[in-house]
């Protein structure tokens, strides 16, 4: 017998998967923020003193040695804010993202968890989306350089890495989090999960990209002009008008962080279970296990129903990334052709 408290896992549309994750965000919003707070705020702040300390250290050094600015506290606090950036790196993108991803799923099928037995159920999952992350970094290395090779690199190169980077990337911290996988099977199992439904997922991506636009990248740089325009009128010391800039663009970057990033897990996390449903009849599979978990315990997905034997790259596939690469291109190209416009028109006037 199914669990009544677990909602009905099926196959849904564009609206109704965007509805369903805005819902399950919202009903625990307090929870999922705070699930990425607890290592992302203390970061933060620390990541912002360390700038704030290399910038003063330049400022110093310039006015002490306009021909040697480079003191020796600019250098420490240039290195530790290095340090600061790969353990952000592992603790919010590894360890936060997969206690976030697990919380998610857990509400999503009627097994709430806390905001600290998030973290418990954990185990080594942390570890594996570190070293997957890692090791999609070095494939968008070399990719980049694939990229530049005449006619099939630019046919082929940025259609990979839109692919790789707005859907295979996040789909690797629910697919971990929730399977048994090692680093490359998990790669390997994104990879196929991804391409069952390439042109749906791209249009996903283009509208999280979008929403992060809304929700971040657009406040923030609004924002950041309203401050600028405030401390051009600040009649205090350059050390001061620093001091509050850090402070400030850090809050403002901070809180529009918290309020997206785990919007964005929460869309993909369910993303992950509606792959599976229609392509593996997860849906059914749950309703027959009758998974018996209590709060606060991991849930169990059934098996892999079908291991995909495909090749890892197929002719289809070389031709969506040609498609996705041409448009890439034009898009591109129209962003030049507007900016040209915009420009002549201002010297025009």
């Amino acid at each position: 017998m199914t669990d009544p408290a677990m909602p009905i896992i099926r196959p849904m549309t564009l609206a109704e998967l965007l509805d369903r994750s805005i819902g399950l965000y919202r009903q625990n919003f307090l929870k999922f923020v705070g699930i990425f707070a607890i290592p992302y705020i203390p970061l933060m702040l620390m990541q912002s003193g360390l700038t704030f300390f290399a910038s003063t250290s330049v400022l110093n050094g310039i006015t002490r040695d306009p021909a040697n600015p480079f003191s020796p506290d600019m250098i420490n606090a240039l290195m530790g804010s290095l340090v600061f950036i790969f353990i952000q790196f592992i603790l919010v993108n590894g360890v936060a993202t997969a206690a976030l991803t697990r919380a998610v799923a857990n509400n999503y099928t009627g097994k709430p968890v806390g905001i600290l037995d998030s973290y418990r159920t954990l185990s080594t999952s942390w570890l594996r989306l570190i070293l997957a992350l890692i090791l999609i970094f070095i494939l968008v290395f070399f990719l980049v350089f694939w990229s530049v090779i005449p006619c099939v690199g630019w046919f082929s190169g940025p259609g990979i890495l839109f692919f790789l980077g707005l859907v295979v990337t996040p789909l690797i911290a629910p697919i971990i989090s929730l399977e048994k996988m090692g680093v490359f099977s998990s790669l390997r199992r994104a990879w196929d999960l991804a391409r069952t439904r390439f042109w749906w997922l791209m249009g996903m991506a283009f509208v999280l990209t979008l929403l992060g636009q809304l929700i971040v990248t657009g406040p923030v740089y609004l924002l950041n002009f309203i401050l600028g325009t405030a401390l051009s009128s600040f009649s205090g010391t350059m050390e001061q008008q620093l001091a509050i800039t850090s402070i400030i663009q850090t809050l403002i970057t901070m809180s529009m962080s918290l309020l997206y990033i785990p919007l964005q897990l929460t869309v993909m996390t369910v993303v992950y279970f509606d792959l599976r449903a229609r392509s593996e009849g997860l849906d059914l599979a749950m309703q027959m296990s009758g998974d018996t978990a209590s709060e606060n315990e991991v849930i169990s997905l059934p098996e892999i129903s079908n291991k995909s034997s495909m090749p890892f790259i197929t002719g289809m596939d070389i031709g969506r990334f040609a498609l996705l690469s041409l448009a890439g291109i034009l898009l591109y190209a129209l962003l030049i052709l507007v900016f040209f416009l915009i420009g002549m028109a201002a010297l025009g006037a």
